[in-house]
Formats: structure tokens, C-alpha cells, sequence
């Protein structure tokens, strides 16, 4: 059986700090039919 496809959305607004930690986390998860949607609400840093 197929397993459901699972979208992870992530917002985020001046997070370069815990950008990167935060993609290892969701990419290291156990689960994998996931789709990965990082949205960036124009951030003067460098996210």
C-alpha cells in the first residue's frame, strides 16, 4: 500500500539562524512520501 503523501509548510520571516537545522530535521525524518514547502515572507536577512 501506498503511503499518503505528507506536506510539511514551513513560514518563515528573518530564520537564517534555524533555517538550516530546521530542513535537516524534516528531511531526517523516518517518513518519506513528504513534500517540503519552505515559504520566505521577504526577509531582510539572508533566509
Amino acid at each position: 500500500m501506498k503511503k499518503p503523501l505528507v506536506s510539511v509548510v514551513t513560514p518563515v520571516y528573518n530564520g537564517e539562524k534555524y533555517l538550516e537545522e530546521c530542513i535537516e530535521s524534516v528531511l531526517n525524518q523516518d517518513y518519506d512520501n513528504l513534500e517540503f514547502i519552505i515559504i520566505d515572507d521577504c526577509s531582510p536577512d539572508s533566509t
